[in-house]
């Protein structure tokens, strides 16, 4: 499916050093999450993101096989990528700026940080599974935005994202 995907672009696009204000910034909010394994756990799996978003929808042809096909042929490049970038862990980082930051790894957690594989993905799928039917590909795309904000401790964006699905929601059954 993406054989000969070219990543040279996306090689360019790097993340605030290790040791620079922002990589501070984002380690400290981290720090300040709650640590909710549950919630954690709920949201680590995109594939299910994704049939929850689609049955909540009252999405009638959602094809859980196309998300699965996609992430694992992106799989690859997305490691590709991480690789090139060896960023470091949020908690790793944590720990070289003395900041405590409570964790609890998943099995999604064993590579580099950047680029994010959830992120990626969520995106990827929502384009490919919903080019049709604009409404559906609009919530997925808030849905994971939501999801992988909260995880990221940037509440106002997950606020935000959140806000616009229930927007779309009323404007839909308003038509």
């Amino acid at each position: 499916m993406f054989k000969d995907f070219n990543t040279s672009s996306f090689k360019k696009m790097k993340p605030p050093g290790d040791n620079t204000f922002d990589a501070s910034q984002e380690v400290k909010a981290l720090s300040k999450i709650p640590l909710k394994k549950e919630f954690v756990k709920k949201f680590d799996n995109i594939e299910s993101a994704f049939a929850k978003t689609a049955k909540d929808n009252n999405i009638k042809d959602y094809d859980k096989k196309i998300p699965a096909k996609l992430i694992k042929a992106s799989a690859p490049i997305i490691l590709e990528l991480k690789k090139h970038f060896n960023r470091p862990r949020p908690k790793v980082l944590a720990k070289k700026m003395n900041i405590k930051m409570k964790d609890y790894e998943m099995s999604s957690m064993k590579t580099a940080s950047y680029p994010s594989g959830h992120s990626v993905q969520g995106i990827l799928i929502a384009k490919v599974m919903k080019i049709n039917k604009p409404y559906a590909r609009k919530v997925q795309i808030l849905t994971v935005l939501e999801q992988r904000a909260k995880v990221m401790g940037k509440m106002e964006q997950a606020r935000l994202a959140k806000a616009a699905k229930a927007r779309l929601k009323r404007q839909k059954k308003n038509v």
